[in-house]
């Protein structure tokens, strides 16, 4: 299996505790991620000018080489999506094409890294891969991004896919009603507060689940759940310590790959709790 591999902003600066882990699995799994070479920002949400922002990510299918793109990045992979529809108007696919060196042909999909694992490699598989199988209770969280209206991957109302991987690697996921409720990571620059509550309001249902760590898909929902959980628990004076973990560095643990190649040692949140628990075979809340 092969993909053209498009990180991300994010993987080669605030998550490279996710880029290590990326690298550890998908190199064990037999999965190859070739980077596409000289790749550019996908836009995210924040270029106003829908024709640039469009073209940023029409540039990164158009240079795929005919493999489909796989992100890690819930942004990008909304963006790309996003692009990818907005390109079915032969006017403004034909004034981009223009600018663009590669022209975008339409016959490349993007998929998120989670989509790859549990569609395209298969939970089946991957469960042969599963060497000590995680006793632990996990808040599947899949952020607002993923799983949007048009991304042809999740019920945008109540997704399973990262359940179900979850399920697979032996943990449980517990029973979450904001899995897909925005964090406020994307706001946190323009409205501290309102992004603050946002995540408090995520952070205690989990802990209150008996969680003992939520699993997540995007770099921007890790930096907000873990990097910003002190300023949550310092603003309305609330005690949290909750691991926040990367759904690959959770099938890396179960994989028996070493906690620091995994990049577990990088986290704001301590993962030692966590990591005592896996290896204790039994729920942290038992």
């Amino acid at each position: 299996m092969k993909y053209s591999y498009y990180p991300g902003c994010a993987q080669h600066g605030t998550a490279v505790d996710y880029r290590m882990s990326v690298g550890a699995v998908f190199t064990r799994l037999g999965i190859e991620l070739e980077e596409i070479k000289n790749w550019n920002c996908c836009g995210v949400l924040h270029v106003d000018d829908r024709t640039t922002r469009v073209a940023l990510s029409a540039r990164t299918l158009a240079t795929s080489k005919g493999l489909d793109v796989a992100t890690p990045c819930n942004l990008c992979y909304s963006n790309l999506m996003r692009a990818r529809t907005a390109l079915e108007d032969v006017t403004l696919k034909n004034r981009i094409n223009e600018a663009l060196k590669t022209k975008y042909n339409g016959n490349t999909k993007p998929k998120h890294l989670l989509e790859v694992i549990v569609k395209d490699f298969g939970l089946a598989k991957l469960g042969e891969q599963v060497k000590k199988p995680l006793k632990i209770k996990a808040v599947p969280y899949y952020g607002c991004l993923l799983t949007r209206p048009g991304n042809e991957f999740d019920s945008p109302e109540n997704p399973m896919s990262l359940d179900n991987l979850i399920l697979c690697l032996g943990a449980e996921p517990v029973r979450y009603y904001y899995k897909t409720k925005c964090c406020g990571g994307p706001i946190l620059i323009t409205d501290e507060e309102l992004a603050l509550g946002l995540a408090r309001d995520i952070l205690m249902m989990a802990k209150e689940s008996g969680a003992d760590c939520m699993v997540v898909t995007c770099p921007m929902c890790h930096l907000q759940l873990d990097a910003k959980q002190k300023a949550v628990e310092a603003k309305f004076n609330i005690k949290i310590d909750m691991p926040i973990i990367y759904f690959t560095q959770l099938i890396g643990l179960a994989m028996e790959i070493p906690p620091k190649e995994l990049g577990l040692d990088k986290h704001l949140v301590p993962t030692d709790k966590l990591l005592a628990s896996i290896e204790g075979g039994k729920n942290a809340g038992e």
